[in-house]
Parts: structure tokens; sequence; C-alpha cells
């Protein structure tokens, strides 16, 4: 009987009843990832952001490991000054198991965010981009290469595979934004990525891809109390025949805050939050804020019937945020 990672192989390059797509547990602090048009939209001239994540720990030695980095600029539409363009890069790397099924992607998202009054925007995009994934098979055996006493690499009958392959990835997306009275924003959007269903083309005539769609909202709450906000979170995600959905809320305390006009004190946030994937985690969340640098981790405890393999320890995540203004912006201060 063939080993494991061939099961694996069969799932996501045979039948493609699934596909191996990027699972972010803090996604909110940087939606790009999964909608194209939620690129600079922030309060933020231009940002930097990246994610680490270990999932799956006690499972094996080489647990699956993923790497973001994004960038986002907002340019100014000189013809219409309250609407602006907005352009980023965005650039993963995943891999998984002792085999090294390695996805990688890079792509340049670009949008257009259109003030439709004072309290309310809304932004459309389109992420042009490159998608390769590979393999190492030195790691590969199989049960007729089984000699009584090792494996012999020479005795492979199973049919061969290419190594890797790569192809262009198309996504696009919307997302709208609403400014309350009391400074309360809400928030959502959907991206719709793996739009041209791009072939799986290691072998076996190539399927491919399933489009994923990506409905998400949230909102950042001003309450009674100056020094709290809440921030509630939701996610859905429909990939071929498959679903998730993953929300919850986080707490942000105001610890000190900054100077809105010397900004000579920094302002200084905690922020703490509990989120629940569908049949498969809780999450808790914590960070921090100073001036324009953000910082958090957060940890997936596993809750499905996989949790016997896990002992519980689903993933461990840690991410990076800078956030900065042009020196030449007008009518605003600097992000404190």
């Amino acid at each position: 009987m063939k080993k494991i990672v061939f099961a694996f192989f069969a799932l996501v390059i045979g039948n493609v009843f699934s596909q191996q797509d990027k699972s972010i547990s803090m996604w909110y602090h940087s939606p790009m990832m999964y909608n194209a048009g939620s690129i600079a939209t922030g309060q933020e001239d231009f940002g930097f952001f990246t994610n680490f994540r270990y999932q799956w720990l006690a499972v094996s030695d080489k647990p699956i490991r993923t790497n973001i980095i994004n960038a986002s600029f907002k340019i100014p539409d000189g013809f219409l000054g309250t609407n602006n363009f907005g352009i980023g890069l965005n650039v993963m790397n995943d891999q998984t198991g002792t085999l090294g099924f390695t996805t990688n992607t890079i792509s340049v998202p670009i949008n257009y965010t259109l003030a439709l009054d004072r309290r309310n925007k809304l932004s459309i995009g389109i992420s042009p981009g490159f998608y390769q994934q590979s393999y190492t098979s030195s790691g590969q055996t199989w049960e007729d290469q089984w000699t009584g006493s090792s494996f012999n690499p020479a005795l492979n009958t199973e049919p061969s595979l290419g190594l890797s392959y790569a192809t262009i990835d198309i996504s696009t997306g919307v997302f709208y934004q609403h400014s309350m009275r009391n400074r309360t924003l809400l928030y959502g959007g959907v991206g719709l990525n793996h739009v041209n269903k791009q072939k799986i083309n290691f072998s076996f005539g190539g399927d491919r891809l399933y489009m994923q769609t990506v409905v998400h909202a949230g909102a950042n709450i001003v309450t009674k109390k100056r020094d709290l906000r809440i921030n509630p979170q939701i996610m859905y995600f429909k990939t071929g025949p498959g679903s998730n959905l993953v929300g919850g809320v986080s707490l942000e305390h105001i610890l000190k805050e900054g100077s809105a006009i010397t900004n000579i004190n920094k302002t200084v946030t905690v922020d703490y939050g509990f989120y629940y994937r569908h049949r498969d985690a809780l999450i808790t969340t914590f960070g921090f804020k100073i001036k324009g640098f953000k910082m958090g981790v957060s940890f997936d405890a596993n809750l499905s019937y996989f949790n016997q393999a896990t002992n519980s320890i689903g993933a461990v995540e840690i991410y990076i945020k800078t956030l900065h203004l042009y020196n030449n912006s007008n009518k605003r201060g600097k992000i404190k």
C-alpha cells in the first residue's frame, strides 16, 4: 500500500476534491491576502506586513510552514482628490511535509477607491500574479520498493510526476467601508481568487484549481468607554465543494493616547481576542500597537477529530505590521 503522502497527491493532484490554499488566523490585519479590492483602504498611505505560521507541529517533524510578505501603497487621484488608487505586492511561500510540497505565489494587486460621499467608500481591484508548485521526489517510497530490510529506489514502478509547474493566477475583489458619526468603522468585501482556474499541471492531464470565493466583514466599534474599542471579524471561504467559516471578536484597550497636534506622545494599545474556525479550532490572539508599529501572536487549539494526532496543538502564528504616511500628506497628522 502506498504511503499516505501519495494519498495526499491523489487528493490534491488527481481528483482535486480539495486544494491547498493559505489559511491565516489573523487575516483581518491584511485582508489584501484574500481580497484585491482591499488594497490601501486604511488610514495609512503605505504599509508593510509579514506573517509567519507553523501548523500541526505535533504531527510531523516538518509541519506546514507559511510565510507571507506584502506591501501596499496609496496613490492619490489628482483629478478627483477624495479618491485614490492602490497598488500592492503580495508574496507567499507555503511548504508541507517531508516531500517539501511547496506553493509559491507572487501577485501585484491594483485597485481604485471611490468616495461615494463623506462616509462611504467603494473599492474595486484586480490582482494578476504568478503561481508555482513543486515537490522533492527523494522522499518518496513505495510498497514495491521494499526488499525486506530497506527500500530500493531502483524498483519504482509507480507513474512518474513532474516535479514542478508554474502558471498565471488572477484574482479580483470589491471592498466597502462606512464611517459612522461616532467614528465607528464598518467594512466588508468579496474576493474571487483563482478566477482563471489554472491547471495543476504535475501530471494526469492537468486538472484545474477551483475558484475560491471569500466573503469577509468586520468593524472597529468606538464604545462609550474612551479607552476601549471592539473589533468583530468574520470570513467565509468557498472553494469548490469545500467551505469554511471563521469568526470572533477582539478587544482593543488604549493604554496611552497620543498627542493629536504635537505628536510628542505616542498611542499605545493592547488587544486580545477569541475566534472560532468551524469544526476545526479555537483561536486566541494577543497584540500591541505603538505609533505605526503593530505586532501580534495567535494560537490555534485544534478541536476536530484530528486532535488525536495533534494533541490539540493546531498552529502558532506571528505578524508584524508597519503603517506610514507620506511626508507631504495634507490635512492629516502622523499616524499615532
